[in-house]
C-alpha cells in the first residue's frame, strides 16, 4: 500500500483501499476452497493480518462504523491462527500417531470453521457492499 503524501487521508483511503479489497476477497475464496495447503493457509492469515491493519491506520476516518467489519476480519485471523497452530503442533510431534490424528481432526474441524466463517464473511453481495462502504464513508468526511 502506497500512500501519496500530496493525498488527503480521504483521498488515500479512497484510492487505496478498494484495491486492497478487492485483492483480499480474490485470495480468500482462493484460501476457503478446495484443498489449501498450511502454508497457503499461513499466507492468507498474513494478508487477513495486512488487510486488517490497513483499515486500522484508517479508522479515525470511518469511526465506530469500521469496528465490525474489523471484528468479522479478527474472527478470521485467529481461525487462521488455529490452523497455523495445528500444522506446527503437529510438525513438532511427528511420529507419534496417535496424537497426529487428533491434531488431524482438530484441523478439519477448525478448517471447516474457517470456511464456514468465509461464507458468513462473502456472502452475496458483500464485495460491492464493503466497497461502497469504504469509498462512500471516506467521501463524507473532511479533507
Amino acid at each position: 500500500m502506497k500512500l501519496k503524501p500530496t493525498r488527503s487521508a480521504s483521498e488515500n483511503a479512497k484510492a487505496l483501499l478498494p484495491k486492497l479489497l478487492e485483492k483480499y476477497f480474490k485470495a480468500g475464496r482462493k484460501a476457503a476452497k478446495g484443498e489449501t495447503s498450511p502454508k497457503k493457509l499461513h499466507g492468507f492469515r498474513l494478508a487477513t493480518k495486512q488487510f486488517r491493519y490497513s483499515l486500522e491506520l484508517f479508522r479515525p476516518l470511518y469511526g465506530a462504523s469500521l469496528d465490525r467489519k474489523l471484528s468479522a476480519l479478527s474472527g478470521l485471523q485467529a481461525a487462521l491462527g488455529k490452523l497455523s497452530d495445528y500444522h506446527s503442533i503437529r510438525t513438532l510431534l511427528r511420529g507419534d500417531k496417535a496424537l497426529e490424528a487428533k491434531i488431524d481432526r482438530a484441523t478439519q474441524k477448525q478448517l471447516k470453521e474457517f470456511r464456514e466463517q468465509w461464507a458468513a464473511f462473502d456472502t452475496d453481495g458483500q464485495l460491492p457492499r464493503w466497497k461502497a462502504y469504504l469509498v462512500g464513508q471516506a467521501s463524507g468526511l473532511p479533507r
